[in-house]
Order: C-alpha cells, then structure tokens, then sequence
C-alpha cells in the first residue's frame, strides 16, 4: 500500500489529519446527519441511517467518505502529508488483489483523477471481529500524522462494507523483499540500517505518542516502496495503553513473531513489538524465519518461550549489529531497549541516513 511517487497533479492536495475517537456509536437519523453529538453506546453496537450513513463515535462514513463531526485538532509544524483527494469509489479503477490484512482484503486501485495508484481495504461490518478491527485501524491513520505510517486517503461505506482508501507501496513487503532476495550479505548493512531506522521511527511514534502497541508487527505488515520509504501497516489489531508503562494482557496477532511474555499469557508492553521487530531483523538477514523449521506447530511456540533467543551469525556481519539485535531479542522483556534508545544505538547511527541507497536497491528488484 503506498503512492506511485509521481508529481503531484488532478486530485492530489496536502491536508492534516482530523484526531477522531474510536468508540462505536449509536444514533437516530436525525442525530446521525446532523451536527449534534452522538450519544455514546455499547462497544458492540453501530447505526446505519436511512441516508446510508455507517455512524462512529466522531466520525461517520457513506458513499461520499469519511467526515468527521468535531473541528480538526491542529497538528506540529511539519505534519502534513501528501494525500490523494479520493472523493468517491467511482474514481477508482479497481485492479489485481494485492493480498489480505487483519481486517480484510486489499486490492490495487488507480484513481483515474490524478492517475495515480492507491490500495483498497475491503471490509465487512457485518462481521463483528472484523468491524472492531476496522475501528481500531481508522483511528489510529486519521489520528496518528507519521511518515512511517501508512496514510489513510479516505474511507467510504457501500453495500454493507467499508472500503479504506490507503497509500500504494510499489516496493511490495518486507515478505516479498526476503524472498526475492535471499539472505543479506555484510555490505549490506547500510541498507538494513536504513529499514530498521524507519522502523523504529514508526514504532516510537506509536510507542511515545499514542501509547500503541501494534501487535501484529511481521515482514508482511512492513512496506516498501520505490523511494525508498519504509512504512508499518496493518493496524487492526494494535492496543492503546493508558500510560508508556501501560501493559496488555489479550492474546491476538501473528503467533510465530509473539514474544515470549506474550505466548505465556504474561501482561506485555511495547517491548513485544521491540522483540518481532529483532526477529523481523534476523529473517532479512538470514532469508528466513530465524527459528529452525518444526513439523509440530506446538514444539516451535516452546522453542520461542523456552529456549536461546536466536542470534545474529558473528562470523558474517558486524559485531555492532550482532549485539543491536541481541538487544531486541532479549528473552527478559524488561531488558529491552525503547524504540527511542534503539534509534541512538551506535550501529544505526554509524550508517548515513540515505533514502537513495535502499531506493536504487528496490529499483534493481523490481525490474
């Protein structure tokens, strides 16, 4: 998901985000196309208008987009982000299915405006897992002003499903960059420092500023693209936290990039994101996933909780880099370092911070 990085023309503009709440609510028709506030409700309930209107707790969603019912909160000074004006889904050219997230499918779209491609998440609200998810994904992108974040260009209700109108990333995942190319040689290290750099930028912005555990943090949920531009997707399943010393204690995400305190059932933090994070490290640059295939699904889970973190091969890369990943992978969730603290260690800061490096990398890639 992400922008094609074409110039800006018909149905581009630059806008700031609206900070919206994420309960769901209920309302009657008149409430619902009105300017009043709705009153809040059961977490489990939602309202649909006779007009056709999908109603959210400070926003609501129809055939026109997403609109919000409170004044945009002003954002910090160099917050805004490019966003395609997106005003209908009949600007859009539907194409190939890209693949399917925590919430739904995704889908390649061009908006025939500007020309310009964009990906398309398909939900079903009638689904009640599914609709909770797309609450949580659509407060966090019209909330959360982060380069290193996905961007949200709309988001529309038809015929019983909401379609969120995201960023195209024409470099593909994290997924797709370890498969074509393998494990990462020494010489190397630059460009992993340049996606691990981006990385922890996106997660100390979720971490710092909006108390967001993400959950479900694996290759596939990390895109690419052309630029050079790393960014975190998929946010269907993240967990808001009271404080920065907030901790969880539910059971959700891809299980075989859990951390230890998390398949326990132990309460975890934003240390669990830290540790998939250091595996997410350790399969690009082994081109696997770093713990030894297993038949049984169980003996694996066992592995991760009761066995040596697996560690970076010493002989081949650099010892800054063996240790900045053994950091991550530490067994002792309070030993982890902060995405803050990581983004300061020694082995990041040593590489340039060159977007052309990993750019010319994915263009050789891709051709």
């Amino acid at each position: 998901f992400g922008w094609h990085g074409r110039p800006a023309s018909v149905g581009v503009r630059w806008r700031a985000r609206r900070m919206l709440a994420p309960c769901i609510t209920t309302a009657s028709d008149d409430e619902s196309d009105g300017d009043e506030p709705q009153r809040q409700t059961n977490r489990d309930s939602f309202m649909l208008s006779q007009s056709g209107t999908f109603n959210l707790a400070d926003f609501k969603l129809n055939k026109s987009g997403m609109s919000a019912k409170s004044a945009p909160t002003p954002q910090p000074a160099g917050s805004m982000q490019q966003v395609i004006d997106v005003q209908s889904l009949e600007e859009l050219k539907m194409g190939d299915d890209l693949g399917a997230g925590a919430s739904g499918t995704v889908k390649k779209a061009t908006h025939t405006p500007s020309g310009l491609f964009v990906a398309v998440k398909q939900i079903q609200i009638l689904e009640k897992a599914k609709r909770d998810q797309m609450v949580v994904e659509l407060r966090i992108m019209r909330t959360h002003e982060c380069p290193w974040l996905v961007t949200l260009h709309n988001a529309f209700y038809e015929d019983a499903a909401v379609s969120m109108v995201l960023e195209f990333m024409d470099g593909g995942s994290l997924a797709d960059v370890i498969t074509k190319q393998g494990p990462q040689a020494e010489a190397d290290e630059r460009k992993l420092a340049l996606i691990a750099m981006q990385m922890l930028n996106g997660l100390n912005y979720l971490h710092r500023q909006h108390h967001q555990v993400h959950r479900d943090l694996k290759p596939a949920n990390v895109l690419i693209n052309s630029r050079g531009q790393v960014k975190i997707a998929d946010f269907g399943i993240s967990s808001q936290l009271d404080s920065t010393h907030g901790m969880c204690s539910t059971f959700v995400g891809t299980t075989c990039y859990m951390a230890p305190e998390r398949l326990n059932g132990s309460n975890y933090s934003y240390g669990a994101d830290i540790w998939s994070f250091g595996l997410i490290m350790l399969e690009m640059l082994l081109g696997k996933f770093p713990y030894p295939h297993q038949e049984n699904y169980f003996r694996l889970l066992s592995l991760i909780m009761d066995e040596e973190a697996p560690s970076v091969p010493e002989t081949t890369f650099s010892n800054e880099l063996a240790e900045f990943v053994s950091l991550c992978v530490n067994k002792n969730d309070i030993k982890r370092p902060s995405a803050n603290d990581l983004l300061k260690h020694h082995w990041l800061r040593k590489h340039p911070t060159d977007d052309m490096l990993l750019s010319a990398s994915l263009e050789k890639m891709m051709l």
